[in-house]
């Protein structure tokens, strides 16, 4: 992949995951957080107003501003190093690297603007909730999953050689 298509590309898939992730946070905040609604989907989903000042899930709250700061630091140096490491990779874990990036800056840019993460999308059955989570969450999951397809399909066709 030539350096223009790289950049292009990578800016691309930054620019879709982080707009969609900051256009359905700020839809939430208006909708739900303002006045502390929840909005009943169906019998599995809702939107529910969280903030969050952990990492992924609600892990590692009540960290304060320093929590803060590492986060936003940490977020932002594995999120260069994804998007440098991404242009040695086929398609797949492209695409997958630089959602996991586009994620994590989202994210980011809530901690920036709020202090904490926007999290909204809540799942569950009964009263067993899955932690509450937002699209930068979602990109990174899905980052994930075409990553690790990536590597099985690397690791099978390097066994058929």
């Amino acid at each position: 992949m030539s350096t223009k298509k790289f950049i292009i590309s990578v800016i691309l898939i930054l620019s879709l995951t982080i707009f969609i992730d900051q256009l359905t946070k700020y839809i939430a905040f208006i909708v739900l957080f303002k006045d502390k609604q929840v909005l009943i989907i169906n019998h599995y989903l809702n939107f529910r107003p969280v903030w969050n000042d952990g990492i992924s899930f609600g892990m590692l709250q009540g960290y304060g501003n320093l929590g803060r700061i590492i986060f936003i630091i940490t977020a932002l140096i594995i999120s260069l190093w994804i998007i440098t490491n991404s242009k040695k990779l086929n398609i797949i874990g492209f695409v997958g690297y630089n959602m996991i990036a586009g994620g994590a800056i989202g994210n980011v840019i809530d901690r920036i603007i709020h202090g904490k993460v926007i999290d909204f999308i809540d799942i569950h059955y009964k009263e067993n909730h899955w932690p509450t989570f937002n699209m930068a969450d979602s990109f990174i999951f899905i980052g994930v999953l075409l990553f690790i397809c990536n590597e099985l399909i690397v690791l099978k066709g390097k066994k058929n050689v």
